[in-house]
C-alpha cells in the first residue's frame, strides 16, 4: 500500500499538470479562434457506498492522509495505529458552496465525524475542520464538537463550537455540513428523519479554510462508515479579499475602514448594529473598491419587522445621498409574511421606480439569514438567502446595462434600524469594473469593402406573380408557403385577421381560400406554418402563444376546404399552452410535430410523431427533448439534418420574458430525433436540462445573445457552424460563429463593431442585428448575410479561417418586391421563403406582403393601415459564373 504522502504527492503532480497545461493553452493566440472546452456543469456529484470487496486497498480516489484505513464488510473503517486519522477523498476539490454527508457509527466510546476543507501540508499532518461526535454505551448524552484542526493537533485552540447529544454507541447517525456562503458551515445530525443536531456556524475570520477536500476523521479508531456524499459548485472557492465579524469592543466608531454614509452604526456585543435615525442607512466598507466580479455574503437578522439588507455599489453623492443596489429583506413574526425586493436606490429615494424585482420568502424576525449578493458578469445579479442550510431565495436577475452602476463599495442598509450583523465577507476580482461600451452601435467595414465579388454577381428576375389575397397589415405576423409538386399552398392572416388556407394548382391562377375558425390578435409571435404528409393531407397550425392547441387537417388530398379542426393531438394536459409550432421530417420519411408548452422562462419541448395509416400523433419522444425544470426555458433553432446524417440543434436558455435573460449557447445532435448525443458521441439523459447539455459558448445573461439569432449551418466539409451575436470583452455587440472540430467547439469572432445593441424587454421586439444561415458558394467560400440597423450587407469569409474576405452589399430582390407601395407611415416590405420548392435550381417562389413593424404585441392606437396584396412571386436566377 502506498504512503499517505506518496499518495498525495501523486495527486498533486496531476493537478501541477493540469496547471501547467492549463497556461500552455491560455498562452495560445485568439485572434483568430479560441476552442472552447467540454460542457461544463453547475454542480459535482459523487457517492461511495463502499460496494466492494474487503482490502486494504480503499480506491475509488481515498488517499489516507493519516492512519490506516480499509474495507470490511461493505464499510470503511480506520485502524487504531494513530490519532487524528483522516481519510480524504481527492477526486472532488470542494467549490464555493458544497455539502457533505455520511452514515458514521461509532462501535466504541470515541470522537468520529466529518471532515472539510481538508489541507495537507506535505509533511504527513493536515488542516481541516471536523464535526466529530463522542458517543457513549450509557444512557447519558453524547457530544459534538466543531474543530479547526491545525497540523494534525488538538487542543484548546481548536475548538470552535460544542454542544451535547443524545446519542448511543452502536447506532447509524446521519452527518451532514454545508455552506453556501464563505465563512458559514450548517451542520446537521440526523437519526433517520429525526434532527438532532441543526446549527449555523461562522468560522473565525482569521485563519480560515477554503476548498481543499471532504473526508472522514477518526480520533483513534472504532468507526464504520456506510456511505459518503459530496455535492460541490464548480465555481472555485477564493480566499475572501476582505472580512469582519465585528468581533471587537462595543463602539460607535465601527473602524476598519467602515464609513458611515447615512445613519447611526455602532459595534455593540460583537454584531455591527444600525440605530434609530435617518431611512435608507447605508454604511460602507471603503476598503475595498468592487471590481469587475464580485460577491458579497453576510449574516444578519433583524430584531424587528423592518427592512434590511445588503447595499453594494454605493456611490456617495458628497451631498448626504447615495446611489447604490440593495438586496433587503423584510421579516415578520409569522414568517409566511416575510418579502424581499431588489432596489436600485437614486440619492437615497425610494420609490416604485426603485424596484427591479420583488417577492416573498419564508423569514421570521429575530432569526439569523445568511444573504449573498454576487455579480459574474457585468448586469448579472445572483441572490441568495439561507435559513440555515434551507435555501429560501434563489435568483438571477438582470440590469438593463445603460443604466448599470459598476464598481463603488459594498456595505449593510437599514431602512430604519433594527440590523443586527455579526459576519460579512467581500470576494473581488482584481480586474477593476468599468462599464460597458454603449451604442449606438457601429458596423464597422471588414476589409475589402467596395471591391466586387464575382460569385455574387447576376441579379433574379421577376418570372411572374399571383394575387392570393387582401391582409391584415397592423403589426407583422408569420404566414407561410408551401410548394410541392403542382400544388402550392398559402397560410395567413386576411384583412379581418381570420386564418386563411389558400391552393391552386401552379399552372392557374385561381386561389381556393378556405377560412378557419381563428383570429389573430396583435402578437406577433403567433405565426402559421404548414406541412404535406406522404399521404398529401395538409396539416396546418397556429396562431398560438400560450394559448390551447390550434391544428388543422385535411380529410382530402389537395382539397383546403376539407381543412377540419383537430383539438388535441396527443394529450390535452401538454398542449394547453403552446408556441412555435413546427412541422419537421423524420429519418424514415414520417412526419414530425415539435412545439413549446409552457411560457417563456418556464416551458419544455415535445416532439409528435404522425401515423398516415391511423390518422393518429403519438409521443416521438416519451419526455421532453428540453426541460428548463420550471426555472427557464430553451429557445431552439429547430433540428437541422446535416450531411453527415445527424440532425443538429442548438439553443439559448432564457430565465424569464425579458429578453436579456438569453444565456448559455448549447448543442445535442441525434441521428433519429430519439436517441441524443453531445459532439463527443456521449448519450443524454432526456429531457436536456440547464446542467446536462453541452455548452458551445458559456454566455452568461444580459451577454448580447437572444434567441432566434442561433442557427446551424454546414460548411463544405459538412462541419457543423453556428452562427450568433454576444457582447465581446469591450461590450460591444459582434456576430460569431461557432465550428465544431475535432478539438471541440472553435469560437471564431467574425465582426470587428463598435457599440452595443441593448437587448432588452417583453414580447416581439425589433431586432437590431440579425443574420442569415451561412451558405456555401460555388468556390467553396462561405456567404453570411447580416442586417444592422436595417441595413443589409454580406461577408464573404475564408472557408479555413472564417475570416472576412470581403464585405459587400446583399444581393436586393428585384425593387418590385422590396419597394414599400403603402403611403401609410413606417410601412415595411416583407417576403417568406417557400417551406417547399420549385423543383428547378435556378427558379424559387416567395411570398410577398407589407406591415407595420412589431409593437411588442401590443395593440396599436388608431388608424390603421388598409389591406395590402399577399401576392406569390416567382423569381428566376442564371446559372453562377464558376
Amino acid at each position: 500500500m502506498l504512503k499517505a504522502q506518496s499518495k498525495y504527492a501523486v495527486v498533486l503532480l496531476l493537478r501541477m499538470m493540469l496547471v501547467f497545461s492549463l497556461l500552455l493553452s491560455s498562452m495560445s493566440s485568439t485572434l483568430i479562434a479560441t476552442t472552447a472546452s467540454a460542457s461544463p456543469v453547475d454542480r459535482l456529484n459523487w457517492t461511495d457506498t463502499f460496494d466492494r470487496e474487503d482490502g486494504d486497498e480503499v480506491g475509488n480516489h481515498w488517499v489516507e492522509m493519516r492512519g490506516a484505513w480499509s474495507i470490511e464488510d461493505r464499510s470503511l473503517r480506520p485502524a487504531s495505529t494513530t490519532n487524528e486519522m483522516v481519510i480524504a477523498q481527492t477526486g472532488i476539490e470542494l467549490g464555493r458552496t458544497y455539502t457533505i454527508e455520511a452514515t458514521l457509527r461509532n462501535t466504541e466510546a470515541r470522537w468520529n465525524g466529518l471532515v472539510f476543507n481538508l489541507v495537507d501540508n506535505g509533511d504527513g499532518t493536515q488542516d481541516y475542520y471536523v464535526l466529530r461526535m463522542a458517543t457513549y454505551a450509557n444512557p447519558g448524552p453524547g457530544a459534538w464538537q466543531l474543530l479547526r484542526v491545525t497540523r494534525s493537533t488538538v487542543n484548546n485552540a481548536s475548538l470552535i463550537a460544542k454542544g451535547t447529544l443524545p446519542v448511543v454507541t452502536g447506532q447509524d447517525y446521519t452527518f451532514r455540513v454545508s455552506s453556501f456562503a464563505y465563512g458559514v458551515v450548517h451542520l446537521t445530525i440526523l437519526e433517520g428523519a429525526n434532527k438532532l443536531l441543526a446549527r449555523s456556524v461562522s468560522t473565525p475570520v482569521g485563519n480560515q479554510l477554503i476548498g481543499g477536500y471532504a473526508g472522514i476523521y477518526s480520533e483513534s479508531g472504532k468507526l464504520r462508515v456506510g456511505e459518503v456524499r459530496i455535492g460541490s459548485s464548480t465555481e472555485p472557492a477564493e480566499v475572501p479579499t476582505w472580512q469582519d465579524s465585528f468581533d471587537r469592543a462595543d463602539h460607535t466608531d465601527v473602524g476598519q475602514e467602515w464609513t458611515k454614509l447615512r445613519g447611526a452604526w455602532s459595534i455593540q456585543g460583537q454584531t455591527l448594529q444600525s440605530g434609530s435615525g435617518a431611512n435608507e442607512m447605508v454604511i460602507a466598507q471603503t476598503g475595498v473598491e468592487l471590481g469587475k466580479t464580485y460577491s458579497i455574503d453576510a449574516r444578519l437578522r433583524n430584531t424587528e419587522s423592518r427592512w434590511n439588507g445588503i447595499a453594494w455599489n454605493i456611490e456617495d453623492n458628497g451631498d448626504g445621498t447615495q446611489n447604490y443596489y440593495v438586496l433587503r429583506m423584510k421579516t415578520h413574526a409569522n414568517p409566511d409574511q416575510g418579502a424581499w425586493q431588489l432596489l436600485q436606490i437614486t440619492r437615497s429615494t425610494v420609490s416604485n421606480a426603485s424596484v427591479i424585482a420583488q417577492g416573498t420568502l419564508a423569514a421570521a424576525t429575530g432569526q439569523y439569514y445568511t444573504v449573498r449578493v454576487s455579480s459574474p458578469s457585468y448586469g448579472v445579479i445572483d441572490l441568495e438567502v439561507y435559513n440555515d442550510e434551507d435555501q429560501v431565495l434563489a435568483r438571477s436577475e438582470v440590469i438593463p446595462l445603460d443604466k448599470l452602476l459598476v464598481g463603488g463599495y459594498a456595505g449593510l442598509y437599514s431602512e430604519s434600524g433594527k440590523l443586527q450583523v455579526d459576519d460579512i465577507r467581500i470576494v473581488n476580482s482584481a480586474e477593476p469594473a468599468a462599464a460597458p461600451a454603449s451604442g449606438p452601435l457601429v458596423a464597422i467595414p471588414a476589409p475589402g469593402t467596395g471591391e466586387p465579388y464575382p460569385m455574387l454577381a447576376g441579379e433574379e428576375t421577376i418570372v411572374n406573380k399571383s394575387l392570393v389575397d387582401m391582409i391584415w397589415s397592423g403589426h407583422p405576423v408569420g404566414h407561410s408557403l408551401l410548394t410541392q409538386g403542382d400544388d402550392q399552398y398559402v397560410a395567413y392572416y386576411n384583412a379581418n385577421r381570420q386564418m386563411v388556407v389558400a391552393h391552386r394548382k401552379l399552372d392557374e391562377d385561381v386561389w381556393v381560400r378556405q377560412p378557419l375558425d381563428t383570429y389573430v390578435g396583435w402578437d406577433s409571435h403567433n405565426y402559421v406554418t404548414m406541412a404535406l404528409d406522404t399521404d398529401g393531407q395538409l396539416h396546418v397550425s397556429g396562431n398560438m402563444h400560450n394559448v390551447p392547441l390550434i391544428y388543422f387537417r385535411t380529410t382530402t388530398p389537395g382539397d383546403v376546404t376539407t381543412l377540419t379542426r383537430v383539438p388535441n393531438m396527443v394529450d390535452a394536459a401538454t398542449e394547453d399552452a403552446v408556441t412555435y409550432p413546427t412541422f419537421l421530417k423524420a429519418s424514415d420519411g414520417r412526419m414530425v410535430f415539435r412545439y413549446r408548452n409552457g411560457q417563456s422562462g418556464d416551458g419544455v419541448d415535445f416532439y409528435n410523431i404522425y401515423d398516415v395509416e391511423t390518422q393518429q400523433w403519438s409521443r416521438l419522444l416519451d419526455q421532453p427533448l428540453h426541460d428548463g425544470e420550471g426555472l427557464r426555458n430553451a429557445y431552439v433553432d429547430a433540428p437541422r439534418l446535416g450531411p453527415d446524417g445527424y440532425y443538429h440543434v442548438v439553443w439559448v436558455w432564457r430565465d424569464t420574458g425579458n429578453a436579456a435573460t438569453n444565456q448559455r449557447l448549447s448543442y445535442a445532435r441525434s441521428q433519429d430525433l430519439v436517441h441524443w448525443e453531445t459532439s463527443d458521441g456521449t448519450p443524454l439523459d432526456l429531457p436536456i436540462t440547464f446542467r446536462t447539455g453541452e455548452v458551445i459558448d458559456a454566455i452568461p445573461m444580459n451577454g448580447g445573445i437572444i434567441n432566434g439569432s442561433n442557427l446551424v449551418s454546414f460548411d463544405a466539409q459538412g462541419r457543423v457552424l453556428v452562427s450568433y451575436h454576444k457582447f465581446d470583452a469591450l461590450g460591444n455587440t459582434q456576430i460569431y460563429i461557432a465550428r465544431l472540430t475535432s478539438n471541440g467547439w472553435e469560437i471564431n469572432p467574425i465582426s470587428n463593431w463598435e457599440g452595443r445593441w441593448n437587448i432588452w424587454g417583453f414580447g416581439s421586439l425589433v431586432y437590431g442585428v440579425s443574420m442569415s444561415r451561412v451558405a456555401v458558394l460555388p468556390d467553396n467560400n462561405l456567404r453570411l448575410d447580416f442586417v444592422v440597423g436595417g441595413v443589409k450587407r454580406t461577408w464573404i469569409l475564408n472557408p479555413d479561417t472564417l475570416v472576412p474576405i470581403i464585405e459587400v452589399d446583399t444581393p436586393q430582390l428585384p425593387s418590385e418586391i422590396t419597394t414599400v407601395r403603402s403611403t401609410f407611415p413606417t410601412m415595411l416590405a416583407q417576403w417568406s421563403a417557400d417551406l417547399g420548392s420549385s423543383g428547378s435550381e435556378q427558379e424559387r417562389y416567395i411570398l410577398r406582403r407589407e406591415s407595420l413593424p412589431t409593437n411588442q404585441d401590443r395593440p396599436r392606437t388608431p388608424p390603421y393601415p388598409e389591406a395590402v396584396a399577399l401576392e406569390v412571386y416567382l423569381l428566376s436566377s442564371e446559372e453562377q459564373e464558376r
